[in-house]
């Protein structure tokens, strides 16, 4: 039964069409982090995450965006732990916006979400209120499958 969950969850990355999201899986075993970014309804770019990488895009209305993600580190866990006492979390991530407009990157915001997660960031808020990048705003679908290899299965017989 343990392994039902991994693989459910990979029938349906794809299910929904989500191939370069399980890509990591196929191709190594190792699950990667991706972002699907979208703005207004529309689908903008899909990536995978380098966690030293400042992401670049230019939205439609013009604005220059950076995005940076980036695993959380054992001291935000421990951080959690403590304050909340509680016995587990999903995997977090970082994630950093930023105003790629300038000769710097400069940093808007940055918030704490899952590593399977929606976030949206603009004007009204989501996830973090950032006026700077505009209408209507931009979301971040963060995907990070569960991969399931052969050693694993022979590991559970």
């Amino acid at each position: 039964m343990k392994i039902l969950p991994p693989l459910l969850l990979a029938a349906a990355c794809v299910a929904a069409g989500a191939t370069n999201v399980s890509a990591s899986c196929l191709a190594s075993g190792v699950s990667t982090q991706s972002v699907s970014l979208s703005s207004g309804g529309k689908n903008i770019e899909r990536w995978q995450v380098k966690p030293d990488e400042i992401h670049r895009n230019r939205l439609a209305n013009g604005f220059e965006l950076g995005l940076k993600i980036e695993p959380a580190t054992t001291e935000k866990y421990a951080e959690l732990f403590e304050r909340t006492k509680s016995k587990a979390f999903d995997e977090l991530v970082k994630i950093s916006v930023y105003d790629m407009g300038g000769a710097e990157p400069k940093l808007l915001t940055h918030t704490w979400g899952g590593a399977n997660s929606k976030q949206g960031y603009g004007p009204r808020g989501g996830a973090d209120g950032v006026p700077a990048i505009g209408e209507p705003g931009i979301e971040l679908w963060l995907h990070k499958p569960a991969c399931v290899t052969k050693d694993d299965l022979a590991k559970l017989k």
